[in-house]
């Protein structure tokens, strides 16, 4: 599979259907989006006639665009409200985008955008100061031709070992419009338009309304994921592992072994072990350690608590045990970790 290989949720309805017949189990997922801390900014919105093409940097440089401190992970996005247009990857094929769909860069990979051949390309941050997408001098564009764009970032914290990121495929297109999509992510696409009809590009509502749609759009392809692959998404819909899951999440400072949860989950210890493995590709203990830390992660960030109070939080009684168990699954001390995080 290529590396910016497209997945195309088709979303689903929200009646019980093939895909919805096993739910997700509601806290992991909550929890982990939850502790990602995301914010919305709209960077652009606007109509365009082709030809013209705009080069989208990466997540680093759009970060300094946006002013964000250098601990924020940036997720650039792109949604059709009208026409369509081409994303560029270096080496790849072109993805063809269309009304109603909306593509997030969750690895934060330089791309292009584009309609129509011929045009010249322009710098994202020279768009976003003069709000042109072509050159004046370009030709005239045929009637009916029209994009209508809206471009922007999903800011995130607290990413280093959150399972739901680490899950994402690196470019991920969801449509809203498809046969049988769930009606929730079309209407809020519809109340997106509203509010930038009425309202300033980067107002609070318009900012909160594409948060909900990235919660949502994330909540139907770990749906769809789910079904087709292994992995965190596979799990949250196992009815034994899922289960185990929400007691990892919810006992983050309690010990924890592999008995305790296989009789949560009702079976025994060893069908359960080789459940777990086979369905997140990863043993019971060490996502019990990547969940622990990424907690610690995010109390590291955002709390002034000390690393024996933070140790204490995710199960260690031993500052210097959590210390080597952090620094084994993030690659630095905690106090390195902090200070980095801290500039």
């Amino acid at each position: 599979m290529s590396r910016t290989a497209e997945f195309i949720a088709d979303t689903t309805e929200l009646r019980v259907g093939p895909r919805w017949a096993q739910p997700l189990v509601p806290q992991p997922f909550e929890d982990a989006l939850t502790s990602l801390r995301v914010e919305g900014s709209i960077l652009l919105h606007g109509h365009h006639r082709p030809p013209w093409a705009v080069d989208v940097p990466s997540a680093d440089n759009l970060r300094e665009l946006m002013k964000l401190p250098g601990n924020v992970r940036v997720v650039p996005f792109h949604l059709v409200l009208e026409g369509n247009f081409d994303l560029h990857f270096e080496d790849e094929a072109p993805l063809r985008l269309e009304h109603g769909q909306i593509v997030m860069c969750t690895d934060g990979t330089a791309h292009r955008m584009s309609q129509g051949k011929g045009a010249r390309v322009r710098a994202f941050e020279n768009v976003l100061t003069t709000g042109r997408w072509r050159m004046s001098s370009e030709g005239r564009s045929p009637a009916g031709s029209e994009t209508e764009l809206v471009c922007g970032g999903f800011s995130l914290r607290s990413d280093s070992l959150n399972p739901l990121i680490a899950a994402l495929p690196r470019v991920l297109i969801v449509d809203t419009r498809a046969p049988g999509a769930n009606p929730m992510l079309a209407h809020i696409v519809a109340m997106i338009e509203l509010e930038l009809a009425r309202s300033e590009q980067d107002s609070f509502a318009a900012s909160r309304l594409i948060e909900i749609l990235f919660a949502e759009a994330l909540k139907d392809h770990a749906r769809s994921a789910g079904v087709e692959r292994a992995g965190w998404f596979k799990a949250l819909q196992d009815p034994k592992v899922g289960r185990a899951l929400a007691v990892i999440h919810q006992q983050i400072g309690e010990p924890l072994t592999v008995e305790m949860l296989a009789q949560a989950a009702a079976i025994s210890p060893s069908r359960f072990a080789a459940r777990f493995r086979e369905t997140m590709g990863q043993s019971v203990m060490a996502y019990v350690s990547q969940w622990r830390m990424n907690i610690a992660c995010r109390k590291l960030a955002e709390t002034q608590l000390g690393l024996s109070e933070i140790a204490a939080l995710v199960g260690y009684q031993d500052t210097a045990a959590f210390s080597r168990a952090f620094k084994a699954l993030v690659g630095q001390s905690p106090a390195h970790w902090r200070s980095s995080k801290a500039r």
